[in-house]
């Protein structure tokens, strides 16, 4: 059976989903989409937080709406690599990835971010410290959960929708991508699969590179 050339990518917070896809897209020569760029986009129009967004969201799925229609048209075409947590959902036919990791390493990370990328803070809520920021991923995940399973009767972070989980704790991204990149070849050519798994890689640094 042919399969499409179509990479989707979720996961949790911070677990490395926007620079895996770079580095997927990368290596594949596919092009780049992101549902966390479209929502940006859409927060700046509207001069919104991302607090605000998902407060709003529970109520009003205008800006849903217009996220999702973005990625369904991408069913149509093909060598792509999207990053979005309902990519799976929305594009049924992909390589459907899964990134993992502990909710205290995720807080770091985006702790990290945000403190050398002042931008994103703007956009990522009020509070910057680092319970700040934990308070935030929390209750952000809990809120997308809530609002996917009213809206499409689905958990974005249930891992029996994927075909390979990746816990990034302790890759660094590159040898995320690379572990992305074989499953993906063995998956276009296997009619049979089954779920993988991929936590430590051999040879590689266990040091948080993100």
């Amino acid at each position: 059976m042919q399969k499409k050339h179509i990479i989707t990518l979720s996961g949790k917070p911070g677990s490395g989903k926007s620079s895996t896809a770079d580095r997927v897209a990368e290596i594949l020569g596919y092009s780049r989409h992101s549902s966390g760029d479209m929502v940006r986009r859409v927060l700046q129009r509207n001069g919104m937080t991302l607090e605000q967004y998902n407060n709003k969201a529970e109520d009003d799925h205008d800006l849903d709406d217009q996220i999702d229609e973005e990625l369904r048209a991408l069913r149509d075409q093909d060598d792509i690599v999207v990053d979005s947590r309902l990519g799976f959902y929305w594009l049924p036919e992909s390589f459907k990835v899964y990134l993992d990791l502990d909710i205290e390493v995720a807080t770091a990370r985006i702790y990290k971010d945000i403190s050398s990328n002042p931008g994103r803070g703007s956009t990522e809520g009020t509070d910057t410290s680092l319970s700040g920021v934990a308070r935030e991923v929390a209750g952000r995940m809990i809120a997308e959960q809530q609002r996917f399973r009213k809206l499409y009767g689905v958990d974005p972070y249930d891992k029996s929708h994927f075909d390979l989980i990746i816990d990034t704790s302790r890759h660094n991204p590159h040898s995320v991508a690379v572990a992305v990149f074989d499953s993906y070849k063995q998956w276009l050519k296997n009619d049979d699969w089954e779920q993988q798994h991929s936590a430590i890689p051999l040879g590689f640094s266990f040091k948080n590179q993100y």
